[in-house]
């Protein structure tokens, strides 16, 4: 049911999404005549605030999906290195662009993390002797949620990445449980065991940045 659920949400959001982008299309075609290439990357600003709010929640849903379907180790290793990839280049993002202090704080406690625990699966695959490779490109999903805080304005930057970090985390937590649960690879259902508690304690300093945040705005509203 829970799938069923998830795949309703995907398809609703797509649509969403689809009927924005279809509104802009006439402010946004370029009038040179040019095209964006692969290469060129989104300016701050660039980026509708409730067109990224929709596609970051399909690429959420997708990702809660994937790793509630993931216990095979090819997929489980290509998930967790992606998120860790996206985890350390989102971090070098929000510190170069946050506004708040705790949120560059956490950012990088991200690039730190994030960067030993890929050190640590590949480790892993080493002692089981598995022939597995980690990724070193980012996938659709992921490029797309680094675009979205790349285009972000500068308002919304914070809510943004925070809004990001949350999904990510809720997925990451899912799918190193359920490795550690129903995984094959012994060495690699240690190192996703050992990884779940990292990811919650992660979750934790999220949760109490994001409510500091809030009370923050609600205190600046009141006044």
């Amino acid at each position: 049911m829970r799938k069923q659920l998830l795949y309703g949400t995907i398809a609703a959001l797509g649509l969403t999404i689809a009927a924005c982008d279809q509104n802009k299309t006439s402010s946004n075609t370029p009038t040179s005549g040019g095209t964006q290439t692969a290469s060129q990357e989104p300016a701050p600003g660039s980026k509708n605030e409730t067109v990224s709010a929709a596609t970051d929640a399909v690429a959420g849903a997708e990702g809660t999906l994937n790793a509630e379907l993931t216990s095979f180790t090819k997929g489980f290793v290509e998930d967790a290195s992606m998120g860790d990839m996206y985890e350390v280049e989102a971090g070098k993002i929000a510190l170069a662009r946050a506004g708040s202090d705790d949120i560059k704080k956490f950012a990088q406690a991200m690039i730190d993390t994030h960067t030993q625990m890929t050190n640590e699966l590949n480790a892993a695959l080493k002692r089981s002797g598995s022939a597995l490779s980690i990724p070193v490109a980012f996938d659709t999903r992921h490029q797309s949620m680094l675009d979205d805080l790349k285009g972000a304005k500068a308002e919304d930057f914070d809510g943004r990445y925070i809004a990001q970090q949350r999904k990510a985390h809720q997925e990451a937590l899912i799918l190193m449980r359920g490795y550690a649960k129903d995984g094959v690879n012994p060495e690699v259902k240690i190192f996703a065991d050992m990884t779940v508690p990292k990811v919650q304690m992660d979750r934790d300093m999220l949760k109490a940045i994001e409510d500091a945040h809030k009370k923050d705005q609600r205190h600046a509203e009141n006044r």
